[in-house]
């Protein structure tokens, strides 16, 4: 088959097979304006990308995200939960309980502990010690009234030597009888040192139990509960995750050639998710660097690293776009002097 370079139909579009054809040129514009839309249709991949490169060499962006500050509530004991006052979204203030562990192994030893009553045939005999000191009174009384007699010589010094030993005696019965009378309450209430121990483990245990009470320290808002009534936790379990209050902060992870844009004060825009744009403030310099999150990522971008950069929004932000790690974009004003170089 011959191939032919310069045919008859591309000298005379308008003939065909000797005869003339009018709509030939029109049909010819419509093949063109086919093969642009198509040429169009391939390049449209490559002309995105490049515009892209543009507008981001054009106009500074940065990803951003919302940190709202989150108080979060951990089990300082191992226990069970036995409360649960609230559930998430509930609004708190400050003081309200929030939930309550439990530890029956300490509940059961503070029983062990309690001091138990003294049987009465333990207790100590008033009666008998009133006895003994009024023997011992009536003794004295004896060796005073023989020391008068023997004064006046009407008594002995054997008779005082006498009343004196009955004195001394009686004195002896009531340490003896006190002495019982103590071994008998101890055997009954326990060592005295033993029973201030115990006491204060008691103490202890009880205010141990006491911390197991978790109360909000300021007005905020129940953002997640992680537990449910019954659940046993260890030390250091999350229970829940209290939002303060606070206005909401806003990280920006800005790429380092554009870390002449981190300074307090300067201005921004953030677009938020209904395309809605909001101005910002940036707070302070960055101080340090984070690898972006994976939702965050953007295309053939070879280093994933940013300055984390913290700022604040100029008015307070809608309680629907109070969500934490909210994705947002965020766009600064373009300094044109350092653009074409004037940047000292």
């Amino acid at each position: 088959m011959k191939i032919r370079f310069n045919s008859d139909k591309e000298r005379n579009p308008t003939q065909d097979g000797g005869l003339k054809v009018l709509y030939a040129p029109g049909k010819r514009g419509a093949f063109r304006l086919r093969w642009y839309l198509i040429l169009l249709l391939i390049s449209s991949p490559l002309l995105w990308v490049f515009g892209r490169l543009g507008v981001g060499y054009l106009r500074v962006e940065a990803p951003a995200q919302i940190e709202v500050p989150v108080v979060e509530l951990r089990a300082r004991e191992a226990g069970t939960v036995a409360e649960l006052l609230v559930k998430a979204g509930d609004h708190v203030q400050p003081g309200q309980r929030l939930l309550s562990l439990d530890n029956p192994e300490w509940r059961l030893r503070i029983q062990q502990l309690q001091p138990g009553e003294t049987p009465v045939s333990a207790s100590p005999s008033s009666e008998a010690l009133q006895l003994q000191q009024r023997a011992i009174e009536l003794a004295r009384q004896r060796v005073s009234q023989v020391q008068a007699l023997l004064v006046q010589g009407a008594a002995t010094r054997g008779e005082l030597l006498s009343a004196q030993a009955e004195l001394n005696s009686q004195q002896q019965v009531l340490l003896d009888l006190q002495a019982r009378l103590r071994a008998q309450r101890s055997q009954a209430e326990g060592d005295p040192l033993q029973l201030l121990r115990e006491d204060r483990e008691r103490q202890w245990l009880q205010s141990r139990l006491d911390g197991l009470q978790f109360t909000a320290s300021e007005e905020g808002r129940v953002a997640e509960v992680l537990v449910s009534v019954g659940e046993n936790v260890g030390p250091g379990t999350l229970l829940l995750r209290l939002e303060r209050s606070a206005e909401p902060l806003l990280l920006i992870y800005l790429e380092p050639r554009f870390a002449g844009y981190a300074e307090p004060g300067h201005p921004l825009e953030v677009r938020m998710p209904d395309g809605s744009w909001r101005s910002a403030r940036v707070l302070q310099a960055a101080d340090s660097a984070r690898r972006l999150p994976a939702g965050m990522q953007k295309p053939f971008t070879v280093s994933q690293m940013g300055l984390l950069v913290p700022a604040e929004f100029e008015q307070p932000l809608p309680p629907l776009w109070r969500v934490d790690q909210l994705p947002l974009k965020v766009r600064f004003p373009h300094d044109w002097s350092r653009f074409i170089g004037l940047d000292d």
